[in-house]
C-alpha cells in the first residue's frame, strides 16, 4: 500500500513539470505602445494600470496604440414591502479603441461588460469592502479579456 501511494505521489509531481501561465508574457505576438485614459474615472485607472505590465516590447510587428474609457453603474435590483434595498448590481463597461501604432488608424473596438449582483448588509463598512472587492475582482476579469481579445487581432 506504501509503494502504491509513493508511486501516485511521485507521479503526480513529475507529471506538472510542463505548467506555464496562460497570461505569460513571453508569447505576445504584439506590443502596446501607448496607453490613454480617456476618463479620469478610478475603474478607468485601474483598468489601465492592470494592462501596464504587458506593455513590452518583444519585437514584433504588431504595434497598438490603446484608448481605454469605462462606465460603472450601480443600480437597485429589488426592493422590500418597506421599500428598503435587497439587493443591488453593479455593472462595469469598458471600452477600448485600437489603434495602429503611433497613427490615428482604428483597427478595432474592444466592449467588455461585467456585472455583478449582491444582497444588502446592515454593517455598512462591510457592505462598502464587499462592494470595493467586486468591482476589484470585475476589473482583473475584464483586463484578462482585453490582453485575450487583443492576441485575436
Amino acid at each position: 500500500m506504501k509503494k502504491i501511494f509513493l508511486y501516485l505521489c511521485f507521479l503526480t509531481f513529475f507529471s506538472c513539470s510542463g505548467y506555464e501561465p496562460i497570461f505569460s508574457t513571453k508569447d505576445f505576438t504584439y506590443h502596446i505602445s501607448d496607453i490613454k485614459n480617456m476618463d479620469d474615472k478610478k475603474t478607468t485607472r485601474q483598468v489601465v494600470t492592470n494592462i501596464l505590465s504587458y506593455k513590452l516590447d518583444t519585437g514584433n510587428n504588431k504595434n497598438y496604440s490603446l484608448k481605454v474609457n469605462s462606465n460603472e453603474n450601480k443600480e437597485i435590483t429589488s426592493r422590500d414591502s418597506k421599500g428598503n434595498a435587497l439587493t443591488y448590481r453593479i455593472t462595469i463597461n469598458v471600452e477600448v479603441a485600437v489603434l495602429k501604432g503611433d497613427s490615428n488608424i482604428l483597427l478595432d473596438t474592444i466592449n467588455i461588460m461585467k456585472d455583478f449582483t449582491y444582497n444588502y448588509q446592515v454593517n455598512q463598512f462591510e457592505l462598502g469592502q464587499y462592494k470595493k472587492d467586486i468591482i476589484e475582482s470585475l476589473i482583473v476579469k475584464i483586463s484578462e479579456e482585453i490582453i485575450v481579445a487583443l492576441q485575436l487581432i
